[in-house]
């Protein structure tokens, strides 16, 4: 993909989460193991695992919307 999706959402930027591919179909992106994004021990935070989550799934949905339609937010989202 010629564009990176992600750098439209200000946060999914900061996080630096890069889309790979993305069309209606699926979203395939990378988000690099950072210090900044981990708890101790270097292990990637789960928060930060799950913003990555929600950004791919932000990038699909906005790729599905109907035509003429203007935009879409997250409703729920959970992680267990």
């Amino acid at each position: 993909m010629s564009s990176n999706l992600a750098d439209t959402m200000p946060f999914s930027k900061l996080m630096g989460v890069h889309i790979v591919e993305a069309d209606k179909s699926g979203v395939k992106g990378e988000l690099t193991v950072r210090s900044d994004l981990c708890t101790a021990g270097n292990i990637m935070h789960g928060g930060a695992i799950m913003a990555f989550a929600d950004a791919l799934g932000a990038v699909g949905a906005f790729l599905n919307l109907p035509e003429g339609a203007k935009g879409t937010t997250t409703i729920e989202s959970k992680t267990n």
